[in-house]
């Protein structure tokens, strides 16, 4: 029985260490929690920066800015496919969604430490509010579309 035990534990840290050793890229760290819009080139530029927080922060920045403009693309081409009672609807829930984001990114602001990793941890949180908002934008366009 002692054998059995001695046995199967050894098999358990065998395995630990395999498992252990399969380690993920950062990249596919945070691919796990992304919203689907962000870019392949974001993803590269994590890889890349090779745990270096001051790379890191600067592809946070440039992915930050991609997804800015594709949410405002995205809602120019939404407001010119709706009606004007929806174009109203959708302004007054954009302001509220700007307003949720603001005040989420002030609280978190205040809820991490002011180390880079934190800073670094607040900007992709906003990176993830915004990506998200510009994938249900996306929905909504070929909703719209669809009429």
């Amino acid at each position: 029985m002692r054998r059995i035990s001695t046995t199967a534990i050894a098999f358990a840290l065998l395995s630990y260490g395999v498992a252990a050793g399969a380690t993920e890229s950062t990249s596919e760290l945070i691919r796990r929690d992304a919203p689907k819009g962000i870019t392949k080139t974001f993803y590269e530029c994590i890889d890349k920066a090779d745990s270096d927080n001051i790379e890191e922060a600067a592809c946070l920045s440039q992915e930050r800015a991609r997804q800015d403009h594709r949410l405002n693309t995205t809602y120019a081409a939404l407001l010119r496919k709706l009606n004007p009672d929806q174009k109203k609807r959708l302004v007054e829930v954009e302001r509220a969604w700007l307003k949720f984001r603001d005040n989420t990114v002030d609280f978190e602001d205040t809820l991490f430490e002011n180390d880079i990793v934190d800073n670094l941890q607040v900007e992709e949180n906003e990176l993830f509010v915004i990506g998200k908002r510009a994938d249900e934008l996306d929905e909504y366009l070929a909703i719209a579309g669809g009429k």
